[in-house]
């Protein structure tokens, strides 16, 4: 049996604008506050099981340095959570932070796992 690789590879971070607005316009959510999973199963060129960008809003978090924190905690906690998840085909998929304070990792973590159960379950 192989060791699952807990990297996430820049291939699959989401970046097209065409495909952003697509996911937010057809996209369904699952909320666990404060943090949102916005996904959409769909057809892309990249080779990659999933696209996934991070974001985390600007109105709530004026200093980059704070946003740009919590992303980091996002991301740590997708990539050593990734191989829970079962997808179709192909998924875009964007984490949205949503609360109004300072979270930290353990708080990220649960409630990602919260909500990557439930997008298993549906």
């Amino acid at each position: 049996m192989t060791k699952p690789r807990y990297t996430l590879p820049r291939s699959s971070s989401l970046k097209r604008k065409l495909l952003i607005d697509s996911l937010f316009s057809r996209g369904r959510s699952i909320v666990s506050f404060p943090l949102r999973l916005v996904y959409l199963p769909m057809d892309y060129p990249e080779g990659s099981p999933y696209l996934v960008g991070f974001s985390v809003p600007k109105k709530k978090f004026k200093r980059a340095v704070h946003r740009n924190r919590i992303k980091r905690l996002m991301r740590e906690s997708f990539r050593l959570q990734q191989h829970q998840l079962r997808l179709p085909d192909k998924t875009v998929m964007m984490w949205i932070f949503m609360g109004k304070e300072m979270p930290d990792f353990d708080l990220v973590y649960d409630k990602m796992t919260l909500i990557i159960n439930e997008f298993n379950d549906r």
